[in-house]
């Protein structure tokens, strides 16, 4: 079962913080996928598949793999948005894309996230359900 439908795209408002930052004065490469991860627990939460559901139903994400690219640094206070968006879900398997944005619109940084639907108790992917579907942006 091949999954190739539109999804919403969500944003994420965040300010950049003291505690984002490195010696350097911008925010640390690890941090960023901090931001992406808060950005995707307020997608799946504002849309019903917050953590009580995960514990309810035993089925959550798991990321798979990762690419991320740098372009442009984000400094203390500026005021950034988190673009997200599922791009596909191929049988077991979606991606996802991030890009974020400062305040004036410039792409700082973009992401991709390989991930899937875990079973905690099989610990194995399961196919999507319509919740988890619904959850990631799929209207």
């Amino acid at each position: 079962m091949n999954f190739r439908m539109q999804f919403i795209e969500h944003q994420y408002d965040l300010t950049v913080l003291e505690h984002h930052l490195d010696t350097f004065g911008h925010v640390n490469n690890a941090t960023y996928l901090q931001i992406l991860e808060e950005a995707r627990w307020d997608l799946i939460t504002k849309r019903g598949y917050g953590v009580d559901v995960i514990q309810a139903t035993g089925l959550g994400p798991v990321i798979l793999d990762i690419q991320i690219s740098f372009r442009k640094e984000l400094l203390l206070r500026e005021q950034i948005t988190v673009h997200t968006q599922t791009q596909s879900y191929q049988k077991k398997i979606s991606v996802i894309s991030h890009e974020i944005k400062n305040g004036q619109g410039q792409i700082c940084a973009q992401a991709k996230f390989t991930f899937g639907l875990f079973d905690i108790k099989t610990r194995k992917l399961v196919m999507p359900t319509e919740q988890w579907l619904y959850a990631i942006g799929m209207d």
